[in-house]
């Protein structure tokens, strides 16, 4: 095997599915890289094992009985991987990949010890002249300058970018060890904008390269759910509080505290009471579980190589809001539709 051939464990993630993984394992098993491993870490879907054995039975199966949630789900495929592999990749189980993905993604990574992560072109799936997310940069507040909606023919150059879309990326084994995996606390949302953050301040780059090719269904749940709001609240400020250099942190903490306290008064007059707890909730884990936010903060960056100042000026960080506002106010007419169904 040469250099370039490099072991890869790639780690698809599951819960509650049999019919979204038999797509992606149909389509990952005609991967044409040379040397790879399939590892699936599965929550909750019943009989998955004998199914596993029977339609896949290369595939190596990691099943929970309880849910586990994403974040804790990759950290445990990257330590079931094989010891000589050089490469972790990741995949949602509602992707489809082409079968050159693997080798492209390697190939681009491999090329330069900076880069520690690199994510391939994600198109909206049925709508292949689409893109889904890639994390072009954040804005103030954390959120994504996103490609979500963009014309695919319009990124056909390899970009550096803030944040790759755990749906579909490589990491490079010894960056994902030394970045310490991902946090397990998250359990679901943002937990990929917290590792490649962390990766950036240990001064490794991000990619994304248009010749590797991912569909993703990146189907979304009708309405807000509130426990996915408050982990989506409560990771947001986690991953401000860890990352940002003091000094830009207390403004932006402030604005995202009053902001998401806003829109928790927005979601009581939209009746809509578990959102607002949720919102409320999810602001005060940081204040219950502060101690260890901070030792988290203490570790992040006391090793950090990287300052602020510079991926400001790289333009990876913004000092707007505007992605938080456009995001808020795509979700605001969930509420107004949920409102006017109970009058």
């Amino acid at each position: 095997m040469t250099e370039d051939y490099a072991k890869v464990s790639v780690v698809v993630i599951n819960a509650r599915d049999k019919e979204w993984l038999g797509r992606c394992l149909d389509s990952l098993v005609k991967t044409d890289y040379p040397d790879f491993e399939i590892i699936v870490v599965d929550c909750q879907t019943p009989r998955i094992k004998e199914w596993i054995a029977e339609h896949f039975k290369d595939v190596i199966l990691v099943h929970f009985e309880e849910d586990i949630g994403p974040s804790a789900s990759h950290n445990v495929g990257a330590a079931k991987a094989d010891s000589s592999s050089r490469y972790l990749a990741f995949l949602d189980n509602d992707t489809t990949v082409e079968p050159s993905w693997l080798r492209e993604l390697v190939r681009v990574i491999h090329n330069d010890k900076e880069i520690g992560i690199a994510q391939p072109k994600i198109l909206k799936m049925g709508m292949e002249d689409r893109l889904d997310h890639t994390g072009l940069a954040i804005d103030a507040l954390g959120t994504w300058c996103t490609t979500l909606n963009m014309k695919e023919e319009n990124f056909n150059e390899v970009l550096e970018v803030f944040a790759a879309s755990l749906a579909a990326c490589i990491v490079k084994r010894d960056v994902f060890d030394e970045v310490g995996g991902f946090d397990d606390e998250y359990f679901i949302y943002d937990d990929d904008t917290d590792f490649c953050w962390r990766a950036r301040l240990l001064g490794y780059r991000v990619i994304f390269t248009p010749l590797a090719r991912v569909s993703h269904s990146g189907q979304i749940a009708k309405g807000l759910q509130p426990r996915k709001l408050f982990h989506g609240v409560k990771n947001r400020g986690y991953t401000l509080l860890k990352n940002y250099e003091l000094r830009n942190l207390w403004w932006r903490m402030g604005v995202y505290c009053v902001v998401m306290s806003l829109c928790a008064l927005a979601f009581v007059f939209f009746l809509k009471l578990g959102e607002a707890l949720a919102s409320l909730r999810g602001l005060a884990s940081m204040i219950v579980n502060f101690k260890k936010l901070y030792q988290k903060r203490v570790k992040v960056q006391s090793s950090r190589r990287v300052s602020d100042k510079k991926l400001f000026e790289q333009k990876l960080l913004r000092r707007d809001v505007g992605a938080t506002m456009l995001f808020l106010r795509n979700v605001a007419p969930l509420a107004i539709v949920k409102k006017r169904a109970r009058t």
